[in-house]
């Protein structure tokens, strides 16, 4: 049996100046002025309503693990700008993954983005602890 596609959205997502600094200062970033970063999409994984289904999702089978990361742009995002970001999340069995999908366009429809993320989907009863290290 193929697994359900979950979808959300449209969300509506933006890149005000002061998340933009402050994404770039914490990526480590030389200049905290400029455009957003390929990365910046990851901001918008704490909303709620984008985090939630991906948290809920990946929990139903285990923990999530991150294991890949693709950033497609058509155009670069803009700081002060809004979009709208449609989120799609499909599982995979073999092994364990939730790959989530979000499409991201400018206010007028024009496709901006497609960044994808891989978790590796963890049962936690499944993995072996380390030993406990001996004081030697």
């Amino acid at each position: 049996m193929t697994p359900p596609v979950q979808r959300a959205g449209p969300l509506r997502v933006s890149a005000p100046a002061d998340v933009v600094r402050a994404f770039r200062r914490e990526t480590g970033w030389r200049d905290e002025d400029g455009p957003p970063p390929t990365s910046f999409p990851v901001v918008w994984m704490r909303l709620p309503e984008i985090g939630e289904p991906i948290r809920a999702a990946a929990q139903e089978i285990g923990l999530p693990v991150h294991e890949a990361q693709l950033f497609d742009y058509a155009r670069p995002l803009e700081t002060g700008a809004s979009y709208d970001l449609r989120l799609e999340m499909r599982r995979q069995s073999d092994p364990p993954r939730l790959i989530a999908t979000a499409e991201i366009f400018d206010l007028s429809g024009a496709f901006v983005a497609r960044v994808v993320s891989t978790l590796r989907l963890i049962d936690p009863a499944t993995v072996t602890p380390f030993p406990p290290e001996s004081a030697s």
